[in-house]
């Protein structure tokens, strides 16, 4: 055959070869079609980071990564997307997955994000034009979006994954429920950048709590220029144990971190903590005081829309 040319990444003979070659060209078409539709057609992805390509159209486009993932949509300059692809992705991994343009690209809802399980499609609206619309379980879903799971046994301390507070959301949301293995033992809390956590006195604090025996009633203390935020009590016995729902604040912004707690352990508790300077931090370490810990703690981003 004289030539051929590529659609949607079938190939297809040039006009005049229908006539030249009939069966040939048959033959190219029924190649391509088998190659376009083959199943699976799909282009796995374990990194953080991916950059879109002229082969993604027409496949499903996998993410799967522990930690949150970028996926960046190229101009036109430098991929020659045909009118109207549509991209398709779903996330498997445990990671949150964010879209971003590429230079002189325009993305209309880059605030839909991936959480586990979720899909979206990138639909080409204009030369460098994008619109992300959510397919299942994205950030339009729901108001709070998976981030990470950790789950641990009989360790003194607990840090969550280095990044697990990033640009992507101003506030966080932190689900504990754990124990202590040998007692009942205060659970303290600190922030944590680049792997080293912020043991300065620089933490202040207060809490209410009431003890769930009889003999402890209503209470309340509070700590200034403290090294940690005392965020309740871990407790061994089981069902009871170190019940926690944070809220950490701004912990990524030029703002003092806040953090607000409401659990049970051998107590109900609520507590208001601030850290009092305006560094970024990226993780949090939660321990309890000389006692081992065994449990689930899991992260949420608060959308910011």
């Amino acid at each position: 055959m004289a030539g051929t040319t590529t659609y949607y990444g079938v190939t297809y003979p040039t006009s005049t070869d229908y006539v030249k070659d009939g069966a040939t060209a048959i033959q190219t078409v029924a190649t391509g079609f088998d190659s376009a539709v083959a199943i699976p057609t799909y282009n796995a992805q374990t990194g953080t980071t991916y950059t879109f390509a002229l082969t993604d159209v027409g496949k499903t486009v996998t993410a799967s990564n522990a930690g949150s993932s970028t996926y960046t949509i190229p101009p036109t300059a430098s991929v020659a997307w045909p009118t109207n692809t549509t991209l398709n992705v779903t996330n498997l991994g445990a990671g949150v997955v964010t879209f971003a343009a590429g230079a002189g690209v325009t993305v209309t809802n880059t605030a839909v994000t991936l959480a586990q399980y979720a899909s979206a499609a990138l639909v080409r609206t204009g030369l460098n034009a994008w619109t992300v619309t959510s397919r299942s379980g994205g950030a339009s879903a729901s108001g709070l979006t998976f981030i990470s799971k950790t789950t641990f046994a009989a360790v003194a301390s607990i840090s969550l994954p280095t990044n697990t507070f990033t640009s992507t959301y101003d506030n966080y949301r932190i689900i504990c429920d754990f124990k202590a293995d040998s007692s009942n033992a205060d659970t303290l809390l600190r922030v944590r950048a680049s792997g080293t956590d912020l043991t300065t006195s620089t933490y202040y604090w207060g809490r209410l709590f009431v003890g769930v025996a009889a003999s402890v009633p209503f209470n309340s203390e509070n700590n200034s220029n403290g090294t940690s935020i005392n965020i309740g009590s871990a407790h061994t016995q089981a069902g009871i144990g170190g019940n926690q729902q944070i809220d950490i604040q701004s912990p990524m912004l030029a703002t003092k971190t806040s953090i607000k707690q409401v659990g049970s352990g051998n107590s109900l508790s609520i507590t208001g903590g601030l850290v009092d300077n305006t560094t970024a931090y990226d993780s949090i370490t939660i321990f309890c005081s000389g006692q081992n810990i065994t449990g689930t703690i899991r992260a949420y981003g608060y959308q910011n829309s």
